[in-house]
């Protein structure tokens, strides 16, 4: 049983493309992240897809509230946010390998890969505080896109410093 238990998870990571599901943030150590309480959305480039972006933007919305935030169109907000996404297309280079070695001349599995950026800034200073960056396989299925996506901010989300005590 134990055989078949690993079997199953090394399918379930070799179906997962190389490079995803992971969430890295940098943030100022110097900051005391316990001082801020408010933040207003700076302009930002928004993803081409009007429905990503409100799904972004609420998701973002709902994660800072839940860290203690209060948004707000202050011009004097502790913070602005802002996000960034990027869309690319990855191909299975081990597959690819593979075919060439074997003489095969099938088209390559290529991936669609989704990276959201999250970064907030100081609004007195402009000194970035805090960034965070997670890239996503994205589903074929569009209707599966929308949980990608919101997993993918609570992601970014769970790399936010926790304030000093």
């Amino acid at each position: 049983m134990t055989i078949l238990g690993f079997a199953l998870a090394l399918l379930m990571f070799a179906g997962q493309p190389p490079g995803a599901g992971k969430a890295a943030s940098e943030y100022d150590k110097t900051v005391d992240f316990a001082k801020y309480r408010t933040y207003k959305w700076s302009h930002a480039p928004e993803d081409y897809r009007p429905k990503v972006h409100d799904l972004l933007v609420a998701d973002i919305d709902k994660e800072m509230a839940a860290l203690g935030f209060t948004k707000t169109e202050d011009p004097k907000a502790d913070l602005t946010l802002r996000y960034f996404t990027l869309r690319s297309s990855q191909i299975d280079l081990k597959q690819l390998e593979k075919a060439e070695r074997e003489g095969r001349k099938d088209k390559p599995t290529s991936y669609d890969m989704g990276k959201l950026v999250v970064v907030l800034r100081e609004t007195s200073t402009d000194k970035r505080v805090w960034a965070a960056n997670t890239q996503e396989y994205m589903n074929p299925d569009v209707a599966k896109r929308e949980e990608t996506i919101r997993q993918a901010v609570a992601k970014v989300f769970q790399t936010y410093p926790k304030p000093k005590k």
